[in-house]
């Protein structure tokens, strides 16, 4: 039995259902689990998270922080699943062009064009990968349908000697702190997790820091650099200061 989240397309379980058992259930805001979950022969729980390739270039912080949230929930094993495909567009380092299925189904064209370095996003998925989520990659809803049943086939099989070595070392997230995620989520102000982190152990919030002048918020040390007037000043340009 394969469980799909309530905002999960119906299409899809109406095409997992060809094959594998699969009913509705409302799985993130009621149980913190990701868009698909089933248990294995061997009992681990498996747990996949659904997102289109426009989701994640529009967002990656977004994702992430969705994920981390999911591999604290108790979940043995974590799996992205990322429908759709991009590639870099040449003569430019920080643009990524999405690909969509064409209406009718037939081939897949250029959809969006995102700010977004190609190389990043790669070493954002291999940095993934390390902590503990595996990555799958389909080219529309009926591929993913298809790789879903597979999974779940795949995972059914007491026979697969790896069954249990497969199941990837999962880092441990500890408890984020909120003021760091706010200041971390403001679109545009290039504030990482250790900047982030650094502004909320001097001022306490985000609030207080995003109410700082520029002078003073560019002395935060981060590591053993100061933060300076640049990003100091971008941070609070995209919070909508004027400075």
């Amino acid at each position: 039995m394969i469980f799909r989240d309530v905002y999960e397309p119906l299409t899809i379980e109406e095409l997992i259902s060809q094959s594998v058992p699969c009913t509705m259930k409302n799985l993130n805001h009621e149980l913190g689990i990701a868009d698909y979950m089933w248990f294995a022969c061997d009992g681990h729980r498996i747990q996949v998270e659904r997102k289109q390739i426009d989701e994640v270039l529009t967002n990656m912080d977004s994702v992430e922080e969705l994920l981390s949230r999911e591999l604290s929930n108790g979940i043995e094993e974590t799996i992205l699943l990322i429908e759709g495909d991009c590639e870099p567009i040449p003569g430019i380092r920080f643009a990524t062009q999405s690909w969509k299925l064409a209406r009718g189904g037939k081939v897949m064209v250029p959809s969006h064009k995102y700010n977004v370095s190609y190389k990043g996003y790669q070493a954002w998925l291999y940095q993934l990968d390390k902590a503990g989520v595996t990555i799958v990659r389909t080219a529309h809803y009926l591929a993913t349908a298809i790789t879903l049943v597979a999974m779940y086939e795949s995972s059914q099989n007491p026979a697969h000697q790896t069954l249990r070595r497969y199941i990837k070392n999962k880092i441990t997230i500890k408890d984020s702190n909120p003021h760091v995620i706010t200041l971390m989520g403001i679109k545009g102000g290039g504030c990482g997790e250790e900047i982030a982190k650094a502004l909320i152990d001097r001022y306490g919030t985000a609030h207080y820091t995003l109410t700082q002048n520029v002078d003073d918020l560019a002395e935060t040390l981060v590591g053993d650099k100061r933060l300076g007037q640049v990003r100091a000043r971008k941070l609070l340009k995209a919070f909508g200061r004027n400075v």
